[in-house]
């Protein structure tokens, strides 16, 4: 077996945590700024802030403009990028090895240095109301809102991480600034490397670049949203559109590092991939639809397992109908001993390909400090998936979707009296 690659962890004395993970043979880097809250953490007038944030540290800073940033780093044919969750935001730049100090130059540019000039501020108002309007005109991506708004109905987990046009038009300079201030700060970061250099180079690039004073006092705020109650009920948003867009919930896990493998085992074998269950059930065997998949989402405090397809709107009630019928398949005989070595084959193949990235290193090693604030080595994950037991994983299926009801949000040209007889109910 090859050595295990360890990941390098510190914290500066302005409390930024920094981390590493080096890839000797890796012709590529990637750096990585993680702040530690995402759309969750917003009040009810801050909604969309966070993500109007990200817009707005790629615009001018005190040294450079706008285009020099994207300049600079697609000179050199990199990446520069950034996104908004509910839980976290991150910052990123991915290029060639040898422009590890320009990465690190940007992101302290961007994250502490930002201008905030009124007509940017103006400008991206328009650039974020045209994004809301390619998700509405977009079903499969407006779907998914759609699901996460009915299913955690007036929760944070329910609201859109974009905003509303009512909390966009209503950004200011005062305001936005405010709200910088309140989040972005060196105790509140972490700075996530990896890339085929010495973790004596990421020290001296990140004191170089992001020594940057904490403000007296200021502490990361550690707020926890309480776990809102899942809305089992049934929803359509009514469009003339050719395809009815489905997606399809049940009960789901906060998230903790065997939740996390359990669950992707089981996503795996039910709509993983062409070889899943509901690839094979419902669109080979049926030819209902010519997409269907399934995924969990895992939260500090809930979590949710997804099913989505896309079909006719003749074909959508026997499409739901097959798709609760595996899931009451599962919960009454569970699965096979050779699904589950699939599935685990499966898991460690793409975790092992995925290693060859250090952006996906960078990201892994980010992430897992903010979840669990630890590291877990590609062989303690791969030790992890070969542990769990045919017994483990079908009690872990059988509480996920053990329910007499679940939770139905659809978009499509349908008359309500047509939708209110796709089944939401085991067996129909």
């Amino acid at each position: 077996m090859a050595p295990v690659i360890e990941c390098k962890r510190t914290v500066l004395p302005n409390g930024l945590t920094v981390l590493f993970q080096p890839m000797k043979h890796a012709s590529s880097m990637g750096v990585g700024v993680f702040l530690k809250q995402g759309s969750l953490a917003e009040t009810n007038s801050e909604h969309g802030y966070f993500h109007f944030l990200e817009h707005m540290l790629f615009k001018d800073t005190e040294t450079r403009t706008s285009k020099e940033i994207a300049e600079s780093i697609e000179r050199v044919g990199g990446i520069l990028n950034g996104s908004t969750g509910r839980e976290y935001t991150q910052y990123y730049v991915v290029a060639i090895k040898n422009q590890a100090e320009l990465a690190f130059e940007i992101l302290s540019d961007m994250l502490f240095r930002p201008l905030f000039r009124k007509e940017d501020i103006q400008t991206e108002k328009g650039v974020i109301m045209e994004e809301m309007r390619s998700y509405e005109d977009a079903p499969d991506d407006f779907v998914y809102d759609y699901y996460f708004r009915n299913i955690f109905g007036k929760s944070p987990y329910g609201r859109d991480i974009i905003g509303t046009k009512k909390s966009v038009t209503g950004v200011t300079e005062k305001s936005i600034r405010t709200f910088f201030e309140k989040h972005y700060f060196p105790k509140n970061m972490v700075i996530s490397v990896s890339g085929n250099f010495t973790w004596e180079k990421v020290l001296d690039l990140t004191n170089k670049y992001f020594s940057f004073e904490n403000p007296k006092g200021k502490i990361p705020t550690e707020l926890i949203i309480p776990a809102p109650k899942k809305n089992y009920s049934k929803h359509l948003e009514r469009r003339k559109i050719e395809q009815f867009h489905i997606m399809l919930g049940v009960n789901g896990k906060k998230r903790d590092y065997r939740t996390v493998t359990v669950s992707g085992l089981i996503s795996t074998i039910l709509g993983g991939g062409m070889a899943s269950r509901l690839f094979q059930n419902i669109r080979e065997k049926e030819g209902l639809c010519y997409s269907i998949y399934s995924f969990p989402s895992y939260y500090k405090t809930t979590g949710l397992f997804s099913i989505s397809s896309a079909t006719s709107k003749e074909k959508a009630a026997r499409c739901v109908e097959l798709i609760l019928k595996e899931l009451e398949t599962i919960t009454k005989h569970g699965f096979t001993k050779s699904e589950l070595a699939d599935a685990k084959s499966n898991q460690m193949g793409s975790i092992a390909i995925g290693y060859e990235l250090p952006e996906n290193r960078m990201n892994n090693i980010g992430l897992q400090e903010i979840y669990y604030g630890t590291y877990f080595s590609l062989e303690d994950r791969m030790k992890a998936i070969k542990s769990v037991t045919l017994d483990e994983i079908n009690l872990a299926a059988k509480e996920m979707f053990g329910l007499d009801k679940v939770h139905l949000s659809c978009v499509g040209d349908m008359t309500e009296t047509q939708f209110a007889k796709i089944p939401v109910q085991f067996g129909g």
